[in-house]
């Protein structure tokens, strides 16, 4: 059994909200969500759908399955982007096998190494849960590394086969990136716009 004070909370909160017209005639009850929508509105005004027309239901439906075939687009984009940044951390991973030279900057080499791929994994890792923010950042990343690998030689970047192929690597890895960012970015649009408020 409830007591006095839980009852009276009760009716605080149930003050609060708004009256429910159940009068069939009054009301337009939406078929998505079952949000109670006065009479003369076309639309639901919890989710978008269409209270009335029928006609504008098959419309609503056609754009939902537009948006749901935008989604899975999206996602793969982002899905080859991660994809993408979890094999440079492997690629630069390699890095610490010149531990074993005998380079007298093996150690730096080493080090570097190891912070850019534990950043790539990282980045990865974390565009599981912020898509947007983690592959934004690796576009940055990926645009200051590739400049700084360009211009500081831009010489041999534009005459030798080496430089061109590394310069094509580097374009290449910018537009997946990039195709990511993008999909990450409208993932958060349609499931904003998908999305029901119960």
């Amino acid at each position: 059994m409830l007591k006095e004070k839980h009852i009276s909370a009760i009716q605080k909160i149930n003050a609060l909200l708004p009256a429910a017209n159940l009068n069939k005639s009054q009301a337009a009850i939406c078929m998505r969500c079952n949000y109670i929508n006065e009479n003369d509105y076309t639309f639901c005004t919890n989710c978008g759908y269409p209270v009335k027309n029928f006609q504008l239901a098959e419309i609503y439906q056609k754009r939902i399955q537009q948006r749901t075939v935008f989604l899975f687009k999206a996602e793969n984009a982002v899905l080859v982007a991660r994809v993408v940044l979890y094999v440079m951390g492997a690629f630069l991973s390699l890095g610490i096998f010149f531990i074993f030279t005998r380079s007298s900057q093996k150690y730096i080499i080493v080090l570097m190494a190891a912070l850019l791929s534990g950043m790539f994994f990282f980045l990865a890792f974390w565009s599981q849960k912020n898509p947007f923010t983690a592959l934004l950042t690796s576009f940055i990343i990926l645009i200051v590394f590739s400049a700084v690998n360009i211009f500081g030689r831009l010489s041999e970047s534009f005459t030798t086969l080496q430089g061109l192929t590394g310069m094509f690597i580097c374009l290449g890895l910018l537009f997946i990136v990039l195709k990511g960012v993008q999909g990450a970015y409208r993932i958060n649009l349609i499931k904003e716009e998908l999305q029901v408020k119960l």
